[in-house]
């Protein structure tokens, strides 16, 4: 016969399919047996007294009282024997004894270990329970050897953190030994415990880079997502934890190369957890994990960095963001062309983006920074067309909606900013009209939303950068452009803006003109006025009664 090859993940695959079906074994030959003693109490109870007949409530609550007794119990008394050891090691201790609590200790653990060993066969889940309270124990009593306490035994700080290590080390073996996501969850936690207890800077870090990349390589190789998820919330914790703890600011920059190296390690940290998105579908892992991990290491990145920099540099952050930027775009082209989840490109280019306006408006400063991020809109929504993506395109749309408010509310005087807006959003909604179907754009919302950006910002920006006796013929000339654009692109939405545009300047025309303006700008404001609206009006009684009009957008 021919031999059959099965790889680590068919292995993998057989193994899970195999504890679903001993489960479900389980779990059916536990309903039958609960069945049948309650199906043979009620026959008794027809024949028995009303006593007997409680004891059927019993029998359907032996599974819970079995279930308590055998896990519960098994959890609360290795809890209370933690306590106990702990205790009993720090009454040596106190009592300037070290040496003797560290055997008192050690015996303690040897004998946890051995009623793991002797119970291994009779009782399975107490045995796991031991063992895993022994280590636990192992792990507090070297923890003291150096850190929190008033009588080091170890005095070398890297002595005490190797030996934690190797704990943990042991731990990590057990996990892949036994296949268990819960061990590696655990062996994680106390790595990042032993990082925190450090209190050092290169140590910290280098054991938080370690424990990220040994989960992502046990999910990329096992697909045990769960022990990921949680690890990269509880190290994004303890850094920003760390980054509060070490508010004292750099004194001079080149001073002092802490922090940059926390900038370092926490982008290291954050493009370890970014390789998921190379990671294929498979069936053994939800797929939303993925966007998930992607989603809080964005998040929890963006809350470090925003405390780096407002704590330790205000007015130097501009290196940070560059290369934040540089990655971004990097990794997010990197994406589109190998990346199975077609929305990984567009997140890492979004955070890209924004980290080029942050590094801008560090460079040129408000308001002069906004003229260069009203043009950096469009260049996001040209490059959203080769990502084809519709969540750049609608992101990218209300910030310049917020970019515009930003920007007037804090000067509007600038007349090359205020017609960036005007000319942005003309090009945006003509590019969106084009390449729709690229975009996969169903509806004119977002394009509905850059006219209406146009038609205000232009009425804006020739308000306040032309002399007023010209505002109202300049409003009428526009009026008529956009009635040419709705004839030569044959789209009803500009003829609606030609005419709100000249209801605009009627009032302008009447409120404004007829008590400021010059008579002879007056004459000339009127007869402007007058021509656009009499061949307005001639060009709605020849073309649109007719019909047998062409279709319109």
């Amino acid at each position: 016969m021919d031999r059959i090859h099965l790889n680590q993940e068919d292995i993998q695959k057989i193994l899970i399919r195999l504890d679903v079906l001993e489960d479900r074994i389980a779990s059916l030959e536990a309903e039958r047996d609960q069945f049948k003693q309650v199906q043979g109490n009620g026959e008794q109870a027809t024949e028995e007294s009303e006593e007997e007949f409680s004891d059927v409530n019993i029998s359907i609550s032996s599974l819970f009282e079995t279930k308590l007794g055998e896990y519960g119990l098994a959890w609360l008394g290795n809890i209370v024997l933690f306590f106990a050891i702990a205790f009993l090691w720090q009454y040596f201790n106190d009592q300037g004894k070290s040496f003797v609590s560290l055997v008192v200790g050690l015996v303690s653990v040897g004998s946890v270990f051995i009623l793991s060993r002797l119970a291994r066969k009779s009782f399975a889940y107490l045995s796991e329970i031991f063992r895993l309270f022994g280590v636990f124990i192992l792990y507090f009593i070297l923890l003291r050897l150096h850190f929190y306490t008033n009588n080091p035994l170890v005095t070398s700080g890297i002595l005490a953190v190797s030996l934690l290590l190797i704990v943990i080390g042991v731990l990590y073996y057990e996990a892949v030994h036994k296949g268990s996501p819960v061990l590696v969850g655990i062996a994680s936690t106390l790595a990042v415990i032993t990082a925190f207890v450090c209190n050092s800077t290169q140590p910290f870090f280098l054991i938080s880079l370690a424990g990220s990349a040994l989960v992502v390589f046990f999910f990329w190789k096992y697909n045990w997502w769960k022990p990921m998820v949680y690890v990269l919330c509880l190290t994004y914790f303890t850094c920003l934890v760390w980054l509060l703890k070490s508010h004292t600011p750099v004194a001079k920059a080149g001073e002092d190369l802490t922090f940059h190296f926390a900038f370092a390690y926490v982008s290291i940290i954050t493009a370890v957890y970014s390789l998921v998105a190379f990671r294929k579908k498979n069936p053994l892992f939800p797929e939303s994990s993925i966007l998930t991990t992607i989603l809080l290491s964005g998040m929890g990145y963006s809350v470090l960095i925003l405390v780096l920099v407002l704590s330790h540099f205000p007015k130097a952050y501009i290196p940070f963001f560059t290369i934040i930027s540089v990655y971004s775009i990097g990794y997010s082209i990197m994406l589109k062309l190998y990346s199975e989840w077609k929305y990984s490109p567009a997140l890492y280019a979004l955070f890209g983006f924004f980290a080029i306006s942050v590094t801008i408006n560090g460079i040129y400063h408000i308001p002069d920074s906004f003229m260069l991020l009203i043009c950096q809109s469009f260049l996001v929504l040209v490059l959203a067309l080769w990502y084809r993506s519709h969540i750049i395109t609608l992101i990218n749309t209300f910030l310049l909606i917020f970019l515009a408010i930003g920007y007037y509310n804090l000067s509007g005087e600038l007349n090359s900013v205020n017609f960036s807006i005007s000319a942005v959003a003309f090009l945006s909604a003509r590019l969106i009209n084009w390449q729709k179907e690229r975009l996969n754009i169903k509806t004119d919302f977002i394009r509905n939303i850059y006219l209406v950006i146009l038609f205000f910002s232009l009425l804006y920006a020739t308000f306040k950068g032309l002399p007023g006796q010209y505002i109202t013929v300049t409003w009428l000339l526009i009026s008529g452009v956009y009635f040419v654009l709705s004839i030569l692109i044959r789209s009803i939405k500009y003829r609606w803006m030609g005419m709100a545009n000249l209801i605009v300047s009627a009032f302008y025309l009447f409120l404004v003109d007829m008590a400021k303006t010059d008579l002879i700008f007056r004459i000339l404001a009127f007869l402007a006025f007058a021509i656009i609206s009499i061949g307005i009006s001639t060009f709605y009684v020849k073309k649109f009664k007719k019909r047998d009009a062409g279709p319109e957008e």
